[in-house]
């Protein structure tokens, strides 16, 4: 490490740790705290609550009944009380049994959902019936203690939710805050004091108005370079009418050059504060829109599409939202690059919130469809405006670096909001959550007003290596089309993609996004509990998408983690043979996670590898992009084609067939990989298969 590193972590780097570690311990211990404290209330808070609708079931129910005795019914002639029970007990799941007694105890009518052989595992609430001042008769309301114990249980399950939530929320949100306020200005004022002291008097792109101190040593430097010039040119004009005095001077102007350093220079040390800003933004934005996650195809399969086939109507909104994503995106990098940041951000913000908001407010189908392809669009136009002020202010040295940062936070949004948007799916109803990821949507555009003031010029600043790296400028349509005719000829390009990148996105939105929830939904499940599920995915990402990596690249197991990725995932969602249930889904969310964390990174280097000839003209950006356009079809079908299998087959069938698909395009990668390699075995090619 260097002098001027040890003198800047002295300075402000472990104060600034220190205070982060200590600000963030006492959000643990205050959030665990308040989670204990609820979690130690919810059964006391519970079960007077059941009581009391069992209590208000039961005197509704019992009115009627002795307005139907004051006709002069007897108690033991009504008709239809069983039929009618049973409609009760169908709108209230959370009752075990309805019965009605005479005087002596003997049950008239009664109807249950429940095994009433044991009834010490119910609470009854009995209610008299009451006729012209004399009882004549019970009215039993029961509800299972089994029903009460998993209402708590899934209570607290929530408060652990919203604690591990909460936390992840509050991370990114006083990292945001620490850097934006104290850690980048410190910085930026040590690392100039550090470098004038040195010598070092290189200008950097000004400081913002408000940071008055960086802003003075920014003067000094740039006043230090002004009178430096002066002097050059003064020595040039004076070597013209003296040479022989200008000679004798040249020994203490080389000197004055060896011991200070002047000019100008691109700011490079502060990539990791500068994309902490957009780390907030990625995270904002990402979970505006997964919010709907847990419930999305099962609200739109609750609204009438007459005429509309039954494998359609839960699917074609998910499908329009990617296909608006796969559409976009490729036209969305260089509107970015030519609008700038800022701008585009803000656009593609104030685009999700219009789709989210018409989502909410206007509850048709129709316009659903429509609103999703929006927010498609606006979301792949905020993508690629982060992703490109993460290279606008990265190189090839930290690129890395400043890109895991960002992936980072689309991870802990699919953590946190599909948790989030089911708990408050099932408190709050559908449309209020589509209405909060229209908030979000909107603070997410302010907040970029404010933090993205120097992106416009740093866009149109960046340096040219970096520019050209970016993958976001689209190809003229003739070298498209001349691309793609030497990609289709290229084995191991196509087997990547057909076999490998498009099932992966196909599977993700098949599985994950569509057939999670409608087969969880069918099964019984709450949508705090689908949401929960899904978070399983977003872990199993964060945890061991680093790990895989790190493997791949120190084995160089490029392609056999790509295969066995995608053997994984078919392989936990077979055992759905067996019957479905919550647990079976959970398997099969898992092995997605854990075999998508081994391939996704991966497949990048392998595309890189064996397209070295095709890059060596065309560039490494427009294959990227090709491949990418080519994964984001995958996914734009993969609720469509899973819908048609729930409605031909059913949901549980569907699971089962999309491991078999996975399981089968996985071994046939593998094995189109292993014979290309004994046809090329020599090279970098050869040796990533």
């Amino acid at each position: 490490m260097s002098q001027t590193s040890h003198r800047t972590e002295r300075l402000y780097g472990r104060p600034v740790r220190q205070l982060f570690a200590f600000v963030l311990a006492l959000l643990v211990v205050v959030q665990t705290a308040l989670s204990l404290y609820a979690w130690s209330l919810s059964e006391q808070r519970l079960l007077p609550e059941l009581g009391r609708k069992a209590h208000t079931t039961g005197v509704e129910l019992s009115a009627q009944m002795v307005r139907a005795l004051g006709y002069g019914i007897p108690l033991q002639r009504l008709e239809g009380v069983p039929e009618y029970f049973s409609d009760v007990l169908k709108d209230n799941r959370d009752l075990a049994y309805l019965r009605v007694t005479d005087r002596s105890g003997t049950v008239l009518y009664g109807s249950t959902t429940a095994d009433t052989s044991a009834p010490e595992r119910f609470l009854d609430t009995a209610l008299p019936l009451v006729l012209d001042g004399k009882t004549v008769g019970h009215l039993h309301v029961g509800v299972d203690q089994r029903y009460v114990a998993a209402r708590i249980r899934e209570l607290r399950y929530d408060i652990g939710i919203v604690l591990v939530t909460s936390l992840l929320i509050a991370f990114e949100i006083l990292w945001f805050v620490v850097t934006l306020n104290f850690t980048a200005p410190m910085r930026h004022i040590v690392t100039m004091m550090a470098r004038i002291a040195g010598g070092d008097f290189r200008q950097r792109p000004p400081p913002p108005s408000d940071a008055p101190i960086a802003a003075h040593l920014h003067g000094l430097a740039e006043n230090a370079n002004r009178e430096y010039d002066a002097l050059l040119r003064d020595a040039e004009s004076r070597r013209r009418q003296a040479p022989l005095q200008v000679a004798r001077a040249e020994p203490l102007l080389r000197r004055l050059k060896s011991l200070y350093t002047f000019g100008a220079t691109t700011e490079g040390d502060l990539v990791t504060h500068r994309i902490v800003l957009v780390r907030v933004l990625s995270f904002l934005f990402m979970f505006a829109e997964m919010l709907s996650r847990p419930f999305l195809p099962v609200y739109a399969a609750s609204l009438p599409a007459p005429g509309l086939d039954s494998g359609l109507h839960a699917s074609l909104p998910i499908t329009a939202f990617l296909l608006g994503v796969a559409l976009t995106m490729p036209f969305a990098g260089g509107w970015s690059d030519r609008l700038g940041r800022r701008s585009s951000y803000i656009a593609g913000a104030l685009t999700v919130m219009a789709g989210l908001a018409v989502t909410g407010l206007v509850p048709d189908y129709l316009a659903l469809v429509v609103a999703r392809a929006v927010t498609g669009a606006g979301y792949a136009v905020m993508f690629m405006a982060c992703q490109g002020y993460v290279f606008d202010h990265t190189d090839s040295g930290n690129r890395a670096k400043g890109m895991a940062l960002f992936v980072g936070a689309i991870m802990v949004a699919e953590i946190c909001a599909p948790a989030v948007g089911g708990i408050l799916a099932d408190r709050l109803g559908y449309r209020l959550v589509f209405l909060l990821g229209a908030l979000v949507a909107l603070g997410a555009a302010l907040l970029a007003a404010v933090v993205l003031r120097g992106a416009q010029r740093h866009a149109l600043d960046a340096e040219p290596a970096t520019a050209s790296a970016r993958p976001t400028a689209a190809p003229p349509p003739g070298a498209s089309l001349t691309l793609l005719g030497r990609l289709v000829r290229n084995r191991r390009f196509v087997a990547l993609s057909i076999l490998s990148g498009i099932p992966a996105k196909f599977l993700y939105s098949g599985f994950l996004i569509f057939l999670v929830p409608v087969l969880l939904s069918s099964l019984g499940h709450s949508k705090s509990e689908i949401g929960r599920y899904t978070m399983l995915y977003g872990f199993a990402s964060l945890a061991l998408a680093p790990l895989f990596a790190h493997v791949a690249d120190r084995y160089n197991a490029y392609a056999r983690l790509v295969a066995a990725g995608g053997i994984l995932t078919g392989l936990g969602m077979l055992p759905v043979y067996f019957g479905a249930s919550g647990d079976m889904v959970m398997l099969g969310i898992g092995a997605l996670g854990i075999g998508q964390s081994m391939s996704i990174s991966a497949q990048l280097v392998l595309v890189a590898r064996v397209t070295r000839n095709e890059a060596r003209d065309a560039g490494t950006g427009p294959i990227v992009g090709m491949f990418r356009l080519l994964e984001r079809l995958g996914a734009a079908a993969g609720p469509l084609v899973t819908g048609m299998l729930v409605a031909r087959n059913g949901a549980p069938q569907a699971m089962l067939t999309l491991g078999a698909f996975a399981l089968m395009s996985s071994l046939a990668f593998a094995l189109v990989f292993m014979a290309a390699n004994r046809a090329t075995p020599a090279g970098p090619e050869g040796a990533a298969a």
